[in-house]
């Protein structure tokens, strides 16, 4: 027929009634999905970019599936953290009995004259060159944060031993100091050891 009024109409079934063995595999293959769907954003502290999740492609029969692997990244970023806040180790020697900071609090709090001033001020202004002069035992300076300690009577307590706070003496041990124990409160656990002020103005 030539007019345009001509259709023609096939019947369609249902893929349970197409015949063949494709049809049939198509079926069971569709049977076996199971769709469900997750709230991403919910793992997500941050916003996270699509193309940065791993992602699986697979095929079943006809249709074609694509998962993303959201846990390996969650795994993943979990590990990079955990890496980026792993502090350095520190070597500690242990302390000898009547040696613990409790006990170190305790001295400072009863001896006289920590510092070995001998009734002398304690912001009087020190050169380097006097820093350097004192690195005997019982009159071991160095410079902290622009002050001036006598750390001899702190030696033995010293967390990290004495031949680590050797090396602060008679000279500025600020940027070890900061390596090591930049959280500590120096002028609190030094207070009794000051013995002056450093003079930049005097080398």
């Amino acid at each position: 027929m030539d007019n345009d009024d001509d259709f023609t109409f096939c019947q369609v079934a249902p893929p349970a009634e197409q015949e063949g063995p494709q049809g049939k595999k198509l079926v069971s293959d569709i049977d076996g999905l199971s769709i469900s769907s997750q709230n991403r954003s919910s793992l997500w502290k941050d916003k996270v970019d699509d193309n940065s999740i791993p992602t699986q492609q697979g095929t079943v029969g006809s249709l074609r599936s694509t998962s993303n692997n959201a846990a390996t990244l969650v795994k993943n970023s979990g590990e990079q953290k955990s890496a980026g806040r792993k502090a350095a180790p520190r070597a500690k020697v242990p302390f000898e009995k009547g040696y613990s900071q409790m006990d170190w609090l305790k001295l400072t709090r009863t001896h006289p004259d920590l510092a070995g001033l001998k009734g002398q001020s304690n912001r009087r202004p020190i050169s380097m060159e006097e820093v350097k002069q004192h690195q005997q035992d019982g009159s071991m300076w160095t410079v902290l944060k622009g002050r001036v300690y006598n750390i001899s009577p702190y030696m033995k307590f010293h967390p990290g031993g004495v031949d680590m706070l050797m090396k602060a003496v008679g000279k500025d041990c600020t940027s070890l100091f900061n390596k090591y124990h930049a959280w500590v409160n120096d002028e609190f656990l030094l207070e009794k050891c000051l013995v002056g002020v450093l003079d930049d103005s005097r080398k």
